[in-house]
């Protein structure tokens, strides 16, 4: 086996009864295409396979991707960075249900999730393996929402399905995992794609000083009188708002 390259933030999974049970749960989706985050040594490619299931690989390794080339030549290995994919080879299951999967390296998880939950393939649950602390911050409710939770909840809600222990990995990280799911919104909160950048901005510019009230993170963006839901909203601290008081705020503000 080839030894795991900390410059790629590679942690090989080896916990065998635990991966049938993470697969089990994928699989119950009933997917037509499963396309694999980074998946190594393709120790989670053997079992996400069975029942003909369609895989499409994505691993930046070379040598790591030769492998899978080899190992499953009747599945679709795109050798690149993740993070610098375009997507291209997914033109021909537009339609399809397609699910993303993988266990990701810890320090660039939060970006591949974003490029994943932000796209146009992604329209069925999708399930990754992320260190527990992140995880929580994506689950995180009132009072005590966090920018990844609410950023993340225009596209997705999410759930932690269950931890991970370090013994689970090879080698073994310094950190607990979880198991998490994002599943598509059921409503669209903006028609266009700057629509959906200026709001994130916006709450990247209330989480700024998350001790603070938001009348002071956000007074450059209500420089006049406003109502009185909307004073009561400033005057509390950013973890106390949900998206929906966060989306009204939005709507109230000088543009």
């Amino acid at each position: 086996m080839i030894e795991p390259k900390r410059s790629l933030g590679q942690n090989f999974f080896v916990n065998e009864n635990l991966a049938k049970k993470i697969v089990d749960t994928v699989l119950v989706e009933n997917p037509e295409l499963i396309v694999e985050i980074g998946p190594g040594h393709g120790y989670f490619s053997s079992l996400l396979q069975q029942g003909g299931k369609k895989l499409l690989l994505v691993e930046k390794d070379n040598t790591l991707a030769e492998g899978l080339l080899n190992h499953y030549p009747e599945q679709e290995v795109v050798n690149i960075d993740f993070l610098e994919w375009d997507f291209s080879q997914l033109e021909k299951f537009k339609g399809k249900k397609i699910l993303f999967f993988g266990s990701l390296p810890y320090n660039i998880s939060k970006r591949i999730i974003s490029k994943v939950i932000e796209s146009n393939f992604f329209n069925m649950s999708a399930y990754f393996i992320i260190q527990k602390e992140v995880a929580e911050k994506y689950t995180a409710n009132t009072p005590d929402t966090t920018f990844l939770s609410l950023k993340t909840e225009i596209y997705a809600t999410c759930k932690k399905l269950f931890d991970i222990s370090p013994e689970s990995f090879k080698p073994k990280p310094k950190v607990v995992s979880s198991f998490i799911m994002f599943t598509p919104q059921e409503k669209t909160f903006f028609q266009s794609k700057e629509e959906a950048e200026n709001f994130e901005n916006f709450l990247l510019q209330a989480y700024k000083q998350p001790r603070k009230k938001l009348q002071n993170n956000l007074k450059s963006y209500f420089p006049y009188e406003i109502g009185e839901k909307a004073k009561e909203l400033l005057n509390l601290r950013p973890q106390h708002l949900t998206i929906e008081d966060y989306l009204f705020l939005f709507s109230k503000r000088a543009k």
